[in-house]
């Protein structure tokens, strides 16, 4: 680990910082994407992108007016990709986005916890679901699936009954 930490902060930290990015995305991504979720200025990160374009490390795909950058999948970037490598506790995460969301009783994790992926049963009455929804999306930014589902109370206490939730279950709230 010490050695990834010396070679992460001998790079310039906005470059750091948009590798990290995608590096770490699954999706291509445009200019200003990647410079509002890295915090680098739009010009840094235009002129940053045409380096790894020129060294090979990402593709740019153009047509007309847009241009996206992907990740190559080669030795160069496999390297990079475990030197920036950021774990994603998405199951945390996730709870702790939802915290102040009126309405859930309990938050359940249905079945084991996957790399990368999870699936909760949320528990309670008149669940706002945008900001779970926008909770998910930030899971899924950062390479993180998780499926939920929101029910009452006696909706799950039913299916319980029926035999639709068993196996594993871990109450997280």
């Amino acid at each position: 680990m010490v050695k990834k930490e010396m070679l992460s902060k001998l790079i310039d930290e906005k470059k750091a910082s948009i590798l990290r990015i995608i590096l770490n995305s699954k999706d291509e991504m445009y200019l200003k994407e990647i410079a509002e979720k890295s915090h680098v200025p739009i010009t840094s990160t235009f002129r940053i992108l045409q380096e790894l374009v020129e060294i090979d490390i990402l593709t740019k795909r153009e047509w007309k007016t847009s241009k996206v950058y992907g990740c190559k999948d080669t030795e160069k970037t496999a390297f990079l990709r475990d030197l920036f490598h950021e774990e994603c506790d998405g199951v945390t995460e996730f709870i702790n986005a939802i915290n102040d969301v009126t309405g859930i009783q309990h938050a359940i994790l249905h079945g084991s916890r996957k790399k990368g992926k999870a699936n909760i049963l949320l528990i309670g009455d008149s669940i706002d679901v945008d900001p779970i929804e926008n909770a998910c999306k930030q899971l899924r930014e950062k390479g993180f699936e998780l499926s939920y589902l929101t029910l009452t109370k006696q909706q799950y206490e039913q299916m319980s009954t029926m035999g639709l939730y068993s196996g594993e279950k871990v109450i997280l709230k």
